[in-house]
Order: structure tokens, then C-alpha cells, then sequence
């Protein structure tokens, strides 16, 4: 069950604003990795001060309170327990979708994860562009990402052989108002020659500002919920 829940925290996912009040989101992530899946669905909560509720829905009900500091709080309603995190990983200025809504779209982020643009390319309508790491030590050599009609179609993460250990792809583009998201993005992890773990991402029913009408973007943590570290909060109540 811990493990099931670090993947819920890993397909943490943010939809961000610039310029608008509140958006909401619903999205579904499906892991795959020999034959069996992981399935998470969640609401995603945005108000334009950075605060962020996510309500997981599947497997279980969570949520997660977090802001732009990565002050994060995940509640279980179930037990009324509570984990505190403060992790710059979990602030709500991290995640890819921010970046799209903020129209930063040339890099998705990699600047802020220490890369920089070492060289950019033209093949027919599309741009390759190159981010190198600013500090050694890091697990990529390069990132390579493409661009067609001005939106980012593929992202390649290579090791420091030179291999390809990521790919990502960002596809079903669906227009708004203010922005322009990706209704889908799927991740494939090369972990060895033989194995991989597939993640797909589905974004839908996006709502902004009027429309975005939810009590949960104003949910709080009950104030006499019980403070437990991860092991704690994920363990069924009968066990501990």
C-alpha cells in the first residue's frame, strides 16, 4: 500500500494560472510495468494564490493541501489522520501543466531543474532543442525536446551513455480561453534493456474562473485530525 501511495504522489499533478482566479481539473494516471497497473484518479483544485487541493478518488480517498512553498498537508478523511511535508517537490509551482497555463511551454520547466539550452535545431515545421545540466552529477546527459506548431509534441531524457532512458509525449492538445493543455501525456521509463513502465495521463473536464465552481477549492483539514509520518498514515487502522 506505501508503494501505491508514493506513485500517487509521483503522478502529482497541478494545473496552474496566469491572470485568472481558479481552474479545476480531473485526471486519471495509468502505470504499467509487466502486466500489471496502477490506477489513480484524482480533482485537481487551483486558486490563483497558489493554493492547491487535490482529491484522490482511486484507490482511495486522499487529500492533498499544498501551496507554492511545498507546505503540503495529505489528509485521510477515513482515519482523520494527517501527513505534514515540507519539500520544495511538492509545491504547487512544480508540476508540467503549470507551465502550459503560464505559457512556458519552451522548456516545461527545465530551467527551474537545472538545466539550460545548449543548441536548438529545425527539422521541416518541427524545433529540437537541447537542455544540458548546469551542475555535474546529474542523471542526464541531455534532454531533448520537440516542438511543432509552437506546442511540445516529445521530450527524450538521455543517461550519461548517451541512451534514451525516457520518452514523453503530449498529444490531444485541447484549446481554452487562456490556454492551451494537453488532454493526454504518456511516459515511457526504459528501467533495463527488457523492461519498461508505461504512464499514461488523461486530462479532462477542465473548468476555469466562472465555471470553476467547487467547494473543495476552499476545503480545509479538520483542525483535531491526529499528525502521523507516512508509514502511520498509510497502514489500514486495524493494524497498528
Amino acid at each position: 500500500m506505501k508503494a501505491v501511495f508514493t506513485f500517487i504522489l509521483s503522478c502529482f499533478f497541478l494545473v496552474a494560472v496566469s491572470g485568472q482566479n481558479r481552474i479545476s481539473a480531473e485526471a486519471e494516471i495509468v502505470r504499467v510495468n509487466k502486466g500489471q497497473s496502477v490506477t489513480v484518479r484524482k480533482e485537481i483544485f487551483f486558486s490563483a494564490n497558489g493554493r492547491m487541493v487535490v482529491r484522490y478518488l482511486h484507490p482511495e480517498v486522499y487529500y492533498m493541501v499544498t501551496n507554492t512553498f511545498g507546505e503540503a498537508r495529505i489528509y485521510r478523511p477515513k482515519t482523520n489522520e494527517v501527513m505534514v511535508i515540507n519539500d520544495s517537490f511538492m509545491s504547487s509551482e512544480g508540476e508540467l501543466i503549470y507551465y502550459f497555463l503560464t505559457n512556458r511551454i519552451e522548456d516545461l520547466g527545465l530551467r527551474n531543474l537545472g538545466f539550460s539550452l545548449s543548441a536548438t535545431r529545425t527539422e521541416g515545421n518541427k524545433i529540437i532543442r537541447s537542455f544540458t545540466p548546469n551542475e555535474p552529477g546529474s542523471n542526464f546527459s541531455k534532454i531533448e525536446m520537440v516542438h511543432e506548431n509552437h506546442l511540445p509534441i516529445y521530450s527524450a531524457y538521455y543517461d550519461t551513455r548517451n541512451r534514451v532512458v525516457q520518452r514523453t509525449y503530449y498529444s490531444d492538445y485541447k484549446i481554452f480561453s487562456t490556454a492551451v493543455l494537453p488532454g493526454r501525456v504518456t511516459e515511457i521509463a526504459y528501467i533495463s534493456p527488457n523492461d519498461s513502465i508505461v504512464s499514461r495521463m488523461l486530462y479532462s473536464n477542465v473548468k476555469v474562473d466562472r465555471d470553476a465552481v467547487n467547494s473543495n477549492f476552499d476545503f480545509t483539514i479538520p483542525s483535531d485530525a491526529k499528525v502521523v509520518d507516512s508509514d502511520l498514515l498509510m497502514q489500514p487502522a486495524g493494524r497498528r
